[in-house]
C-alpha cells in the first residue's frame, strides 16, 4: 500500500469513507485530465482548418490497406501448405531429382517453425524502430529470395536452411501485418479487417494445395508462390502511410494525425481519436518510443497478467489440433482407410478452410468475442471425439467401417470452425499501443513455439496411445481453452484499442480500492477484537 493510500485510510474512520475519499480523488484526477484535454483539443482545433460532416469514417482506405496486407498472409498460407503437397515428391525415391530421407522429411516440415521463433524473438526491434509497415517493405523481398533458392536448391541442405529462414520471414510478416491492421482499423469493423488476414492466409494454404496437386514439380510450385505472393504487395505497401498509433509511440504527432486522416477519411472528425491515443499513451507510458521502454512497462501487473494469459493460450491451441489437421491431414486420411484421393480431399479442406474463414468475416463485428470462442471451441471439441470414435472403432470393432463419410465429415467441420480468428484479435486488442510492438512478437513466439511441439510430439502420441487417443486429447485441449478465455479475458467488440486499455485500467483501480478496504477492515476487526481482550 502507498502512503497516500495510508494518509486517506488514517483520515477517515469508514471504510466507506475511506472509499468515498479515494473514488473522489481519482474524479478530480480524471476531471483535471479531461479540462487539459479539452483545452489542447480546442488549440488543435484552431490551429487547423478542419471540417466534420460524417459521425463515421470512410472504410475505403482502412479496407484498401488491409487488403493490400493480407496479400502478404498469402505468402504466409503458402509457405504453411507448401510442405503438406511437395513432400511426396522429396521423399519419392525414384524421382531423379532430391529426395529426402525419413529424419530430412520431417525437418523439412518442422524447420520452418524453427526459424518463426527465432524470428519472433527479433522482430520487435524493427518493428518498434522502423514501424509494422517498413517490416514489411523488407521482409517481402528477403522471402521472394528464398523461394528463388529454394526452387534453384542443389542439395537438401540448401532446402532445409531456406525453410528455417523462410521461417524467420513468415514471423515478421505475421506479426507486422496483424498489428498495423489493428492500429489503422475503427473499432467498429476491426474485427472484420482482423479477419480478412485469417481469410487470405487459408487462401494461401489452398494455392499452395492446388498447385501441389497439379502435374507443376514442387521446384515450379515455389517459383510460382514466390513471385504471386510477394512482388504486388511489395508495390502497394510503398504507397500506404505508417501506422497511426505507431507514429504517435515514436513522437510524430503530426505525421499520426495525418495518417488518422488518410484511414478515416477527411470528412471524419479524427480529433476525439487522437486525443484518446495521446490520452492513452501518456496513461501508460514512460516514453515508449524504444524496446528498453516497452520491456519495463511490461512488467504493470495490468500487462503482465493478459501476456501470460495469452501466452498459455497461444501455446496449447495448437494441441487442439489446428495446426497437426492441415499438416498431417494426407496422413490422416490414408490412415482412415477411405476410398477419397488424399490429395483431392486436402484440396477440398483448403476450400473449407477458406469458406470457414469468410464466414468468420462476415460475423466477426456482430458476435461478442468470447461468446462466439466458445462455440467454436465447442464444435472443435466434438468434431475430435467423433474421429477418436472412427479410429477406435476401426483399431477394435470396426462396427463403422462402411461410414465412410463419418472422418470426412468431422474434418471438414472442424477445419470450417477452427479457422476462427478471435484468438487472433485478442492478441492484438488486449494489449496497449506503447508496448503491442514488443508483446505482439513475444506471443508469437510461444505461438510457434506451441505448433512445434504440437508437430513433433503427435507422431509419438499417435504411437503410444493411438490416433483416436491423439485425436480425444485434442478435445480436451479445446475445452481447456474455451473455460480459460471465457473465466479471464474482458469482452472487447466495439471498443477502441484506447477504450480497452482504459477498461482494464478502472479494473485495476476497482482492485486497488478492495484491496484498500480489505486491509482497513481487517485492521479495524483486529482493533476491536484487542479493545475486547483487553
Amino acid at each position: 500500500m502507498s502512503a497516500v493510500q495510508k494518509s486517506q485510510l488514517t483520515t477517515c474512520g469508514d471504510p466507506s469513507d475511506s472509499a468515498q475519499g479515494l473514488d473522489e480523488s481519482l474524479l478530480k484526477r480524471e476531471s483535471a485530465e479531461d479540462v487539459s484535454s479539452d483545452r489542447h483539443s480546442l488549440v488543435l482545433r484552431d490551429s487547423e482548418v478542419f471540417t466534420s460532416d460524417r459521425s463515421e469514417p470512410t472504410v475505403l482506405h482502412q479496407l484498401m490497406a488491409t487488403v493490400v496486407v493480407a496479400l502478404t498472409q498469402l505468402e504466409v498460407g503458402a509457405t504453411i501448405g507448401f510442405a503438406g503437397v511437395t513432400l511426396p515428391q522429396l521423399t519419392d525415391q525414384s524421382s531423379d531429382d532430391l529426395h529426402f530421407s525419413t529424419l530430412e522429411s520431417a525437418l523439412f516440415g518442422s524447420m520452418m517453425f524453427v526459424g518463426a521463433l527465432l524470428g519472433s524473438l527479433t522482430v520487435s526491434v524493427p518493428m518498434v524502430r522502423l514501424g509494422q509497415r517498413v517490416t514489411l517493405l523488407f521482409s517481402l523481398p528477403i522471402s521472394l529470395a528464398s523461394w528463388i533458392i529454394l526452387a534453384t536448391a542443389p542439395t537438401n541442405w540448401v532446402v532445409l536452411l531456406v525453410r528455417f529462414f523462410q521461417g524467420i520471414t513468415m514471423s515478421f510478416i505475421t506479426s507486422s501485418s496483424s498489428t498495423y491492421v489493428a492500429e489503422l482499423s475503427h473499432s467498429s469493423i476491426r474485427g472484420r479487417l482482423m479477419s480478412t488476414l485469417d481469410l487470405s492466409r487459408q487462401m494461401g494454404i489452398l494455392v499452395a494445395y492446388a498447385l501441389g496437386s497439379s502435374n507443376l514439380t514442387w521446384r515450379k510450385v515455389a517459383l510460382t508462390c514466390g513471385f504471386v505472393n510477394t512482388v504486388i504487395p511489395f508495390v502497394c505497401l510503398l504507397y500506404l502511410p505508417n501506422s497511426p498509433r505507431w507514429l504517435a509511440t515514436q513522437g510524430y504527432t503530426d505525421r499520426a494525425h495525418k495518417s488518422l486522416i488518410f484511414f478515416r477519411g477527411p470528412n471524419y472528425d479524427v480529433h476525439k481519436e487522437m486525443e484518446d491515443i495521446r490520452d492513452e499513451l501518456e496513461k501508460t507510458t514512460n516514453g515508449g518510443g524504444n524496446i528498453l521502454d516497452q520491456l519495463r512497462q511490461i512488467r504493470n501487473p495490468l500487462i503482465l497478467r493478459y501476456l501470460i494469459i495469452m501466452s498459455v493460450v497461444l501455446f496449447f491451441m495448437h494441441f487442439s489440433g489446428i495446426i497437426v489437421v492441415p499438416t498431417y491431414i494426407v496422413v490422416i486420411i490414408n490412415n482412415a482407410d477411405i476410398s477419397i484421393s488424399s490429395y483431392l480431399c486436402a484440396v477440398l479442406i483448403g476450400i473449407i478452410r477458406v469458406v470457414g474463414a469468410f464466414f468468420y468475416v462476415c460475423i466477426i463485428d456482430r458476435i461478442d468475442r468470447k461468446p462466439l470462442f466458445a462455440m467454436t471451441c465447442t464444435v472443435c471439441s466434438l468434431c475430435m471425439i467423433g474421429l477418436g470414435i472412427y479410429f477406435f472403432d476401426q483399431d477394435h470393432d470396426r462396427r463403422f467401417h462402411d461410414q465412410n463419410w463419418l472422418p470426412v465429415v468431422c474434418l471438414a467441420v472442424y477445419s470450417f470452425f477452427s479457422v476462427s480468428p478471435v484468438i487472433g484479435l485478442f492478441r492484438s486488442e488486449l494489449f496497449p499501443s506503447s508496448v503491442r510492438s514488443t508483446v505482439v512478437p513475444i506471443l508469437y513466439t510461444l505461438f510457434f513455439i506451441g505448433a512445434f511441439t504440437a508437430l513433433q510430439s503427435f507422431p509419438y502420441i499417435v504411437l503410444t496411445l493411438g490416433s483416436y487417443g491423439a485425436f480425444w486429447i485434442s478435445s480436451g485441449f479445446s475445452v481447456f481453452l474455451a473455460v480459460l478465455v471465457v473465466a479471464t479475458v474482458p469482452e472487447t467488440r466495439g471498443k477502441t484499442l484506447e477504450e480497452i486499455t482504459e477498461l482494464q485500467i478502472a479494473r485495476s483501480r476497482r482492485s486497488m480500492i478492495k484491496q484498500v478496504l480489505g486491509e482497513e477492515n481487517a485492521g479495524s476487526r483486529c482493533s476491536v477484537k484487542c479493545e475486547v481482550s483487553t
